[in-house]
């Protein structure tokens, strides 16, 4: 019976001695396991840190280059010149953009290069808005406020104004098509365009059946045709050639159209008038006709 319970109490310690033992085998399995599983989260912190420390290059690189291309804008962008009625040029074309970015000053938003009657009026607009005397023409004070928003619009925010992101006459000055700032959001009507990439319209109206009707002793009415919508400027004189520039006489309808009609009057009577017509299209491609003549009736 003694040697029988001492091999029992030794089974039992050596149980015990088993058990203790089995549990910090146990335990140092599973930080291992852990430890593992912690490893495995690092690495892949590591390579998100490393994507987002790519993207972040990326950002700062395209912030940088859109600073760049507002800084050119604001030092490109410029109205040279003052502009009155009756005049075409990139200048009016640049004009015309600026108003068109505001649809309360100018809804038609046409920019055609050539200083019309809607011009003139959101001229008048812009001026009215800005506190200056409603002439419809650019001044000098007009001109310098006009130029101080296309510094201060495109250069103060680091941000391109929207309207300018498709305008032909900006590409044009710049060279190069301005981008938006990394996040920043357009009007879905100027991305839409952003996306399209147009091709630029380059082809001027073709001029046709030019012809002076209903001649009176004071007026006549000159017409043609042109196979694009197109507006319409008569340039007349009594002396040849005429010179499409001030300060010969002249005569427009800022109408869009394939036929045109312009009439002329107060002329005198029994008097020879050589006159030339032109049409620009939506595009700004402006064409003019070959010279020719009428003669009022004699009174």
């Amino acid at each position: 019976m003694k040697t029988t319970s001492k091999i029992t109490l030794i089974a039992v310690a050596l149980s015990i001695l088993l058990a203790g033992a089995a549990v910090p085998l146990s335990t140092h399995a599973g930080e291992e396991a852990d430890i593992a599983a912690l490893q495995e989260i690092i690495e892949t912190l590591k390579q998100q840190i490393a994507e987002l420390q790519v993207k972040i290059t990326a950002f700062k690189q395209a912030r940088a280059e859109v600073r760049q291309a507002a800084q050119e804008v604001k030092q490109t962008l410029k109205l040279t010149r003052q502009l009155r009625q009756g005049m075409s040029s990139e200048d009016v074309r640049l004009l015309q953009e600026l108003l068109s970015t505001d649809p309360e000053i100018y809804p038609e938003g046409l920019v055609t290069g050539y200083f019309g009657p809607l011009t003139h009026r959101a001229v008048k607009k812009f001026q009215k808005a800005a506190g200056f005397e409603q002439v419809g023409q650019v001044g000098p004070k007009t001109l310098a406020k006009i130029n101080k928003l296309l510094k201060e619009g495109a250069g103060a925010s680091g941000k391109v104004p929207p309207g300018f992101l498709v305008s032909p006459g900006v590409r044009k000055k710049l060279g190069f098509t301005p981008k938006p700032l990394p996040g920043q959001e357009l009007p879905s009507g100027i991305a839409k365009k952003l996306e399209e990439e147009p091709t630029p319209d380059t082809t001027p109206p073709v001029i046709t059946e030019l012809m002076a009707t209903e001649t009176t002793t004071t007026s006549t009415k000159i017409t043609w045709k042109t196979d694009e919508k197109a507006d319409s400027t008569v340039w007349y004189d009594t002396s040849t050639p005429v010179v499409a520039e001030d300060p010969t006489p002249m005569v427009n309808s800022s109408d869009f159209v394939l036929e045109h009609e312009v009439a002329i009057f107060d002329l005198n009577a029994g008097t020879t008038y050589y006159y030339i017509a032109s049409s620009t299209d939506l595009a700004g491609n402006t064409t003019t006709s070959a010279e020719d003549g009428v003669t009022t009736l004699s009174e």
